[in-house]
């Protein structure tokens, strides 16, 4: 079976596991340190923190950002169910929003729509890794404050800068099926010093910056008892450790050369399906904008998405549909018609896109996808 999703992990990640391995201290230190600087680097941005998931930085998101019982959050429908239970853990409330049918993201008037006196923030997610109209969401979302769900767009730009440094604070993830992996871990942005003080607080049981290394070192004798500690808040461990961030050192490092490969994958898929009849490929790029090429996906015309999608199971090439719309998931009891995201829900699928695929994996799948119809 072709999979959806695949990691590029070899020798270079060994060795900076084992390195940390034979420091004898596995937990939060200098490699997790040097992964976040090098990462602020990459997307150049000072204000980086990690995370143990890109779960936890959205909840840290949430909390910094004084979202609580009584507020309102807006959110496209078509999105992660982590974003909706992040809001609801917070005594919030998810507004749940229509997508555009082409690009899947979240649409500008819907935010005017939907906002209230209640709202206090915009929850966006740039889907597939292509980058949302920034400068439209915040015109209509003026005042309210800019949550990037950037779990797809790891390495996308929007007119010169990068998705996850555009909002008052963004959310990465580096799981299993990313493009960057670690295996789990995160990473949030924050768009100031003043959030990031309060973000580093959060992730760590509430403790101040100053006061947090001084359980495990003597803190250079600077305090005659360094065991002795204080708390701002109360929080929780969310941080990650060493071992993870090895890894994501050396991915860091091989990440342009992955997102290069799925981008030539995405144009083969573009240039052999543009003129099939039975499916509408995705649209390209908006204009100053680049992709990180993570999700692939097509429209199967005619009520025909879910016989497409068993037919190319059964010829070894696994898809799916990310994500399911949130206001059809019953548990929220969200009572809302969001007829593009329905549609969507109905005729969209996901195909293989990641720079494990081979040549003939590749030309399979186009092969495949021409022959449904004959």
């Amino acid at each position: 079976m072709i999979q959806m999703f695949s990691n590029t992990l070899g020798k270079e990640e060994l060795k900076a596991v084992k390195k940390v391995f034979d420091s004898k201290w596995l937990g939060f230190c200098n490699e997790t340190k040097m992964f976040e600087k090098e990462f602020a680097q990459k997307i150049d941005h000072p204000y980086v923190l990690s995370t143990n998931s890109c779960t936890t930085a959205l909840n840290i998101a949430m909390r910094t950002l004084d979202i609580g019982l009584g507020d309102e959050v807006i959110i496209p429908t078509v999105n992660f169910v982590g974003c909706a239970n992040a809001i609801i853990s917070r005594g919030a409330k998810p507004v749940f929003i229509d997508v555009d049918t082409r690009y899947f993201n979240v649409l500008p008037s819907e935010i005017e729509k939907h906002r209230s006196s209640k709202t206090k923030a915009v929850l966006v997610l740039h889907y597939g890794g292509h980058p949302c109209n920034m400068d439209e969401i915040y015109q209509v979302a003026d005042g309210l404050y800019i949550i990037e769900d950037s779990a797809n767009s790891l390495f996308s730009t929007y007119k010169g800068k990068h998705c996850g440094t555009l909002g008052h604070a963004a959310c990465f993830s580096f799981d299993s099926m990313k493009v960057l992996v670690t295996g789990d871990g995160g990473m949030i942005t924050l768009k100031n010093e003043e959030l990031y003080e309060k973000a580093f607080e959060y992730r760590y049981f509430g403790f101040p910056k100053e006061s947090t290394s001084g359980m495990t070192s003597l803190e250079g004798g600077k305090k005659e008892r360094w065991w002795e500690f204080s708390l701002n808040r109360i929080s929780d461990r969310n941080v990650t450790n060493d071992i993870l961030s090895s890894v994501g050192r050396v991915q860091l490092r091989k990440l342009p050369s992955f997102i290069e490969k799925r981008k030539e994958i995405w144009q083969i898929y573009q240039d052999e399906f543009k003129n099939l009849s039975f499916l509408e490929a995705p649209p390209g790029s908006l204009p100053d904008t680049e992709s990180s090429y993570y999700i692939y996906w097509l429209k199967i015309k005619d009520n025909k998405r879910d016989k497409f999608a068993r037919y190319l199971v059964d010829n070894g090439i696994y898809c799916t549909f990310r994500y399911y719309p949130l206001h059809l998931v019953e548990y929220y009891q969200a009572k809302v018609s969001l007829p593009n995201a329905e549609l969507i829900s109905e005729e969209a699928i996901n195909i293989p896109l990641h720079q494990n695929l081979t040549d003939d994996e590749v030309f399979k799948i186009v092969d495949t996808v021409k022959n449904f119809i004959k």
